[in-house]
């Protein structure tokens, strides 16, 4: 016999409410109420009618009560887009959806994120944008391809003693944390993280010194091309992608960027040498949601997306530490002569009297921005020299990658 455990409907799910009604149903079909004859009328019988009149109206009373809690628990759940600027292969994808996972989980399902990978939802200079749009709630994109909108955080492109994506992500984190970051202000920030250092790769002329790159020819990013300059280069702006023919061509002579795109671009192939400089420049990644979109999730949905955008930060920078050290195995492989070049500290000096004119353009702009330039830029150096100290080896950051994001 079907027995209604007592249980209150509006707290119970859906699920269990869809149960309650089932067994409702069954017993409206069940149900019978002893009728004794009578010759004083028909009180039994209008029992009986009675009886499953109450049994029909509790029935058509929970089906009520099961589409109200659908529809709200449909409205209870959140749908989100998150554009990201690398293809759905790349490890940093593959992250960023263990990212929407990990939110899944944590909100008990309440929360459902969808990655698009590069190009399905914007162009990759435009993630930002589209998230201030509303186009995409989550984005990741470098903030220095807009060019002038994120003067603080171009300091992450500016020469210095950076040697990892490690000490990137953790100096540019400290950076937000300590000081406002006004250009950040029409989104909300998750996580910020970070490449290492770039890298000078030629095709005939060894760089071993820094008289050896006046005249190269180099592929760079925008961010860097006052740096080339001040080093004596001829920087050539353009997207990676193009860079491969255009060393084969002759167009450039190598390239200057991070390690990573020896291997993800093939960039290795082109060319022979790998100059290690003691002064270089890095970068620097956001991941931000609409600030509408962050502003109505509830204070318990907004703790879950801060605690997993923190431990997110340091993964995000061991992806990095991993492809940076699969290009260089990748050039490496290659053999036929190809070498690797690290310039010695003794020659330190002479690559950082070349940037200071950099350094102080910098300065003085964002001075005339009113930018607290006097704390910012020692704040900077003394974090990249503590990090420094701290960082994990290369060897621990695949480790890790190899063990979550490539096991089988």
């Amino acid at each position: 016999m079907d027995v209604i455990e007592p249980y209150n409907f509006m707290t119970a799910t859906a699920d269990e409410v869809f149960v309650g009604v089932e067994k409702i149903l069954r017993l409206k079909r069940k149900v019978t109420v002893p009728i004794k004859k009578s010759n004083e009328g028909g009180f039994p019988m209008k029992l009986k009618r009675a009886s499953k009149w109450f049994v029909g109206f509790l029935a058509v009373s929970s089906l009520s009560l099961v589409f109200l809690m659908a529809n709200a628990y449909a409205a209870e759940k959140m749908q989100l887009r998150f554009s990201t600027m690398f293809p759905q292969t790349h490890l940093h994808t593959v992250l960023n959806q263990k990212f929407a996972d990990e939110i899944k989980t944590r909100t008990n399902g309440q929360v459902e994120i969808t990655v698009y990978p590069v190009g399905t939802l914007n162009a990759p200079d435009k993630v930002y944008e589209s998230v201030v749009k509303g186009i995409a709630d989550i984005g990741m994109q470098p903030p220095t391809w807009v060019a002038g909108r994120f003067p603080l955080s171009e300091i992450m492109e500016m020469p210095s003693d950076i040697p990892s994506a490690w000490v990137s992500t953790k100096v540019y984190t400290d950076l937000f944390k300590k000081f406002p970051f006004k250009e950040y202000d029409d989104v909300h920030i998750l996580y910020l993280h970070g490449p290492g250092r770039n890298l000078i790769t030629t095709k005939s002329v060894p760089v071993r010194k820094l008289e050896d790159l006046k005249g190269q020819k180099l592929r760079s990013g925008g961010g860097t091309v006052p740096v080339l300059i001040a080093l004596g280069a001829v920087p050539r702006a353009m997207p990676m992608s193009e860079a491969y023919e255009s060393i084969t061509k002759g167009v450039v002579d190598g390239t200057f960027a991070v390690a990573e795109a020896m291997s993800g671009f093939k960039l290795a192939e082109p060319v022979k040498y790998v100059s290690v400089p003691p002064v270089s420049t890095s970068s620097c990644q956001c991941v931000v949601m609409n600030k509408q979109k962050w502003n109505a999730l509830s204070d318990d949905i907004k703790k879950v997306f801060t605690d997993v955008s923190n431990e997110w930060t340091e993964k995000q920078a061991f992806v990095w530490m991993y492809y940076d050290k699969m290009g260089i195995d990748y050039f490496k492989s290659l053999g036929k002569g190809r070498e690797i070049i690290v310039i010695p500290a003794s020659e330190k000096p002479q690559w950082e009297k070349a940037v200071a004119p950099v350094w102080d353009k910098y300065i003085a702009d964002k001075n005339a921005m009113g930018l607290p330039m006097k704390e910012f830029v020692p704040y900077f150096q003394e974090r990249v020299a503590y990090y420094i100290t701290k960082q994990p080896t290369e060897d621990q950051a695949v480790a890790w990658v190899e063990a979550n994001l490539l096991k089988k």
